[in-house]
């Protein structure tokens, strides 16, 4: 359940890392960094397990086309996106 690399989508490359909001509530919901959607509206991850995955997103906001230009707005709210909140329960674990 934590992903290692994952596909990101071409105009949102800024820095070497993948970005994304620990999501606390539906309605907080960000994008800060997006991932790809290559793979017939699908990224590509890889889990520090081994295995990895084709993850389909569902929210359109998800998976705007490439443009190849980077001038992809980031960082932008995207409430009630599932598609964050699955990324963000894969991203790390909360220690209490």
């Amino acid at each position: 359940m934590l992903y290692v690399l994952l596909d990101e989508h071409p105009d949102s490359l800024n820095a070497g890392g993948f970005a994304n909001q620990m999501v606390e509530s539906l309605a907080q919901a960000k994008i800060i960094d997006y991932p790809a959607s290559f793979h017939n509206g699908a990224a590509g991850l890889s889990f520090a397990d081994g295995h990895a995955e084709i993850k389909k997103w569902l929210d359109v906001r998800t998976k705007p086309p490439p443009k190849y230009s980077n001038n992809l707005q980031l960082n932008v709210p995207s409430a009630n996106n599932l598609d964050m909140v699955w990324l963000a329960e894969r991203t790390s674990v909360r220690i209490n």
